[in-house]
């Protein structure tokens, strides 16, 4: 009989996180190199300009800058009945390199740290370095005993398509270290409508799988919790972990300010849903922010 912890199940999941951990240490080099190029590039006019760029500087060159801050509403935990409310900030920052295998540098709220290594048509292909939030056994009753899952790194590679008709397609997957240690893979389909040239909205539905690393750090229920809890063993092994849909609107107040505001439902699937720890699958939540484009 096959158990959750064996090899075949486990090998593809682990070539991944390999690729991620290099992949973490390739955007670091290239980030690395990119700001020594562009820092000799413009060393003399930084000598005679301490200055930040102006607004017309980065609306027309290769920067792309907007920051933002909102507020976040989401169950506190996957599976939770209960909702928190955190800030959230919301940079929207690149840099179009043009390099080959370093196109672009973005830093968002999403993906964190990224690069787009190729571009081609309305595909494009990259990776980034972001945060991946904890869990905290005090955050809910059910919670009690399970222990602390601890925030981690998180590496990503995606393959994007976004085409002229407003529909775009993601897939990415995501690899997080140390307490984590897990693996994921997401499939996203959106489709952005411009209603007037302030007005518009975007739909997006999504999946996501995960390995059984991530599955039993997130759901599962080893010996030692077990003991700690009246939950029984459980360990749900790899399978898809949810679906999701979401609906954005988004509203420019001026050439520089934007507000824009998020509702959307995810539900916990399969053995992910079985687990003890779930109290509900079914989970709404929401996102209100405002930004500033320089």
């Amino acid at each position: 009989m096959m158990t959750n912890d064996s090899r075949p199940a486990t090998r593809w999941p682990r070539t991944i996180g390999q690729l991620m951990a290099a992949l973490a240490i390739y955007l670091t080099i290239l980030l690395a190199i990119n700001l020594l190029i562009t820092g000799r590039a413009h060393g003399q006019a930084s000598n005679m300009e301490l200055t930040a760029p102006s607004r017309s500087t980065l609306a027309s060159g290769r920067w792309s800058a907007r920051l933002g801050a909102g507020a976040l509403v989401a169950p506190v935990y996957p599976g939770a009945k209960s909702f928190v409310v955190t800030p959230a900030p919301l940079p929207d920052i690149s840099y179009r390199a043009g390099l080959p295998l370093l196109d672009t540098i973005y830093l968002n709220g999403r993906d964190g740290l990224g690069i787009v290594m190729w571009r081609g048509g309305p595909l494009s292909f990259g990776g980034a370095v972001g945060y991946s939030v904890g869990r905290w056994q005090n955050w809910s009753s059910r919670l009690n005993g399970m222990g602390d899952i601890n925030p981690a790194v998180r590496a990503s590679l995606f393959l994007r398509a976004n085409f002229l008709n407003g529909v775009g397609l993601s897939l990415q997957g995501d690899r997080a270290f140390g307490n984590q240690n897990g693996t994921t893979v997401t499939m996203e389909a959106t489709y952005r409508h411009r209603f007037t040239h302030q007005f518009t909205v975007i739909g997006l539905v999504g999946a996501t799988w995960a390995d059984s690393n991530n599955m039993q750090k997130w759901f599962g229920v080893d010996p030692l919790q077990a003991s700690n809890t009246n939950y029984p063993v459980y360990q749900p092994g790899a399978g898809m972990r949810s679906i999701s849909g979401s609906l954005s609107g988004v509203y420019a107040l001026s050439n520089s300010w934007t507000v824009n505001a998020t509702l959307g439902v995810s539900q916990v699937l399969g053995n992910a849903a079985a687990s003890p720890i779930i109290e509900t699958p079914t989970q709404p939540f929401g996102l209100l922010g405002l930004s500033y484009k320089f």
